[in-house]
């Protein structure tokens, strides 16, 4: 370690509180756990028995010096598949995707090929794009806007498709429509880290808000007075404000849930396919399976620090 980065680790670490042996104890234990194959869950444990520190408190301080740093300091062992995007890969991956949903490939089928067929590349390429949508609208219609002036076809993720229902489909009885929904909680409540209540109570927030936006533009069509119209006008606005906010944490739910599940089914492949080997051969392949297993768990981790405010 140089004198300045030295400096620089020293009065970044009293800034959050840590002294610089603590740094030091924190980093060379991921240092080791990293050659060992070893989960950082461990080296949060290990610290926090040793500095009395809580393993959370440690663990969102580590993340936050990967971030601040951008991974690229030799004193963080960082994760490659969370390397920060470039300006020039962000803009790649909008050229990319928009161009493929306009030919009706999908987001995932797209970033899984930028991926080469990785689905923890695709993970970030999906990741980001979604992420984009939420958080730079307008970088996205500039670059759908260039693709469309150099005359090539650009898909408008912002433009909302009416709902087209299938002519003679039936319509699902209260007694079926009861097992689907069972069904679906049953699913739903195995999935370890996803709040089900959360989830189906911004969804029935969101039926109600609807209900009474109908049920006040009834009344307003009723009325004649021009000061209840306008009293009825307000409150449908204000209705239209809160279902706009559902609507969004509803999105936002199902994105969590999409991206948790997708590192669930990963960690399942690599288990599957360590449990499918014969005796002998997990024996000789128990050292990359460990290494793989405490990947996918850092990749969750690291997933959950971000969309989770530090303690």
């Amino acid at each position: 370690m140089t004198v300045e980065n030295q400096k620089y680790t020293q009065q970044h670490s009293a800034r959050l509180g840590w002294s610089a042996e603590e740094d030091s104890l924190l980093f060379e234990a991921v240092k080791s756990a990293r050659a060992d194959g070893a989960p950082l869950k461990a080296v949060f444990d290990e610290v926090a028995a040793r500095t009395g520190r809580r393993p959370n408190s440690i663990r969102n301080y580590y993340y936050a010096r990967v971030k601040q740093e951008g991974g690229e300091s030799a004193q963080l062992p960082h994760n490659p598949a969370f390397v920060p995007f470039s300006e020039e890969e962000i803009h790649k991956l909008l050229v990319a995707v928009l161009s493929a949903q306009a030919r009706g490939v999908s987001v995932r089928a797209c970033t899984l090929q930028m991926g080469d067929g990785d689905n923890r590349a695709m993970l970030r390429y999906q990741n980001k794009y979604r992420s984009l949508l939420k958080s730079n609208p307008a970088l996205v219609r500039r670059v759908a806007r260039e693709l469309r002036e150099q005359g090539q076809p650009a898909f408008d993720p912002f433009e909302k498709a009416a709902p087209v229902r299938r002519a003679g489909r039936p319509r699902k009885q209260a007694g079926s429509l009861l097992d689907v929904v069972g069904g679906v909680v049953n699913q739903l409540d195995r999935v370890e880290g996803l709040d089900v209540s959360a989830f189906f109570e911004s969804l029935g927030a969101l039926a109600v808000s609807a209900a009474k936006g109908v049920a006040a533009q009834q009344r307003l069509q009723a009325m004649s007075g021009g000061e209840d119209i306008a009293a009825l006008m307000e409150e449908n606005q204000e209705l239209k404000a809160q279902l706009s906010d559902q609507k969004q944490e509803l999105s936002a739910q199902r994105e969590r849930f999409t991206t948790l599940l997708g590192y669930f089914r990963q960690l399942m492949d690599v288990n599957r396919e360590f449990l499918g080997l014969t005796s002998v051969t997990k024996v000789s392949s128990l050292s990359t399976y460990i290494r793989e297993l405490s990947r996918n768990v850092e990749d969750c981790e690291k997933w959950m620090y971000e969309v989770t405010p530090m303690a």
